[in-house]
């Protein structure tokens, strides 16, 4: 090959080595702890939790799953959904076979809350298998997502509260009326809305203080 040509494909191959390297550092990690945050397809429960909660700026989160981390090279989700608690690998949890990809977006503890973690992984994997909380009452022994996230850090701080519990409403922000969704699913539990009681929701907990957002998928 003449000279001319080889001096240029050096800087070239040099360059791309280069910017793979730059891309490599950049890479994203989940760690121990991480919280996921997605926003689900619409329809059915995801629409009625959309109505009524708010997100991040842009995101109308339906759902919130804690990572473990197994080994070095296997991630999981611990999440509370339909029909039990359960432990879901992580690329199962970030692209589920759906007609939709759910979007998602990852919120890590601050520095002070980091020696939490170890302890609130052991009591969320105690949980595994309990009941999703349809109900959505905060006093049973059944967990909807971002309750679960609560209850495993309260628990993992000696029964205080981390994440606090807010008034929760089902009332559309729109229209400031119950969702169809919500009148035939407490209906069909034959118990009353349970419009003002304690509890939490994806979308609050993502806008945290207590979280730095640390990357989107």
């Amino acid at each position: 090959m003449s000279q001319k040509y080889i001096q240029p494909l050096l800087i070239f191959v040099f360059s791309l080595l280069l910017s793979l390297n730059v891309y490599a550092q950049k890479s994203f990690h989940v760690q121990n702890g991480d919280l996921i945050f997605l926003e689900d397809c619409d329809g059915g429960m995801s629409s009625a939790i959309k109505a009524a909660t708010s997100g991040l700026e842009g995101y109308n989160f339906t759902h919130v799953g804690i990572v473990w981390q197994k080994t070095p090279s296997q991630h999981y989700v611990i999440e509370a959904t339909h029909p039990k608690v359960k432990i879901t690998p992580l690329r199962a949890y970030l692209h589920p076979k759906k007609q939709c990809q759910p979007r998602a977006v990852v919120g890590r503890l601050k520095a002070a809350y980091q020696p939490l973690i170890p302890s609130a992984l052991v009591h969320a994997r105690q949980k595994v298998g309990k009941k999703y909380d349809d109900a959505f009452d905060i006093s049973n022994d059944q967990y909807y997502c971002s309750e679960l996230i609560y209850q495993v850090f309260k628990e993992a701080n000696y029964g205080q509260e981390v994440f606090p519990l807010r008034a929760m409403t089902f009332k559309s922000k729109d229209t400031g009326k119950f969702p169809e969704y919500w009148l035939k699913h407490f209906k069909k539990m034959g118990i009353p809305i349970p419009e003002g009681q304690p509890g939490n929701n994806p979308g609050d907990m993502s806008r945290s203080p207590l979280l730095d957002i640390v990357h989107y998928y």
